[in-house]
């Protein structure tokens, strides 16, 4: 029985230990080819079981003690761990790749298949929600009948509510295209441009969704980054001066 109680004040003290040497972290969560912030990745510490999304900027706080096993994963990405140490500095930054691999000439047939997966998805959520049925009764003071049918008011704001949806949709679906064509990956590859002068170039240079769809090779959308590069680096010495 002494053994036992013994054995159970080393494992109590060694909690303690652990649990007074737990501290909040910060760190970023960023992408590991174009060096910018991912966010609403998933930051979980496997001994505590604790999880923590990244902000807007790939930003995170997280509880964690000498040893800890910190897993990071989000959606397009392939996951990484690490082992929190004391010597690391007090802002930790986790580099994730992403799950499509970019080659030296073309974006893998994969980055294709998870935009037309991701876009099928967004179709049939929008079909789905679109099938919802509006209140067609409105509650009357003035007739004999607790309810009455207002079905013109009913079909006149049914339609404007779908044109404003199906556009809403439109929208989002180009900007998808745009961002699956001329994605932070790609663009990073033939400028080696990171971080904040790739979102810099990216924000000056990304051509329309029309002009995307006119220029469906590989061959044009390199050509025109090529061309805007030359731009971009033009701007940029005159705005130094040299």
């Amino acid at each position: 029985m002494l053994k036992v109680y013994t054995l159970l004040i080393v494992v109590i003290f060694f909690a303690d230990m652990a649990k007074a040497q737990r501290k909040v972290i910060s760190g970023y969560l960023k992408d590991s080819i174009t060096l910018l912030p991912i966010a609403s990745g998933s930051i979980t510490n496997t001994d505590t079981r604790q999880t923590v999304l990244t902000d807007s900027k790939g930003f995170f706080y997280l509880e964690a003690a000498p040893n800890d096993l910190i897993y990071a994963t989000a959606k397009d990405y392939r996951y990484d761990t690490l082992h929190y140490s004391i010597l690391l500095a007090d802002t930790i930054t986790i580099f994730l790749p992403p799950s499509g691999t970019v080659l030296q000439n073309v974006t893998v047939a994969s980055g294709y298949d998870r935009y037309r997966m991701d876009s099928l998805a967004r179709r049939k959520e929008f079909e789905e929600a679109r099938g919802q049925t509006l209140n067609t009764f409105e509650k009357t003071h003035t007739s004999g009948f607790g309810l009455v049918i207002n079905m013109d008011r009913f079909f006149k704001s049914k339609y404007k509510h779908q044109k404003r949806n199906e556009q809403s949709f439109t929208n989002t679906e180009k900007m998808a295209y745009v961002t699956y064509r001329f994605s932070p990956q790609l663009v990073s590859f033939y400028t080696g441009l990171k971080g904040d002068a790739l979102l810099d170039f990216i924000q000056r240079y990304q051509p329309s969704y029309e002009w995307l769809r006119q220029h469906t090779s590989r061959e044009e959308l390199i050509d025109y980054i090529s061309d805007k590069l030359k731009a971009y680096k033009s701007a940029e010495r005159h705005k130094t001066g040299n």
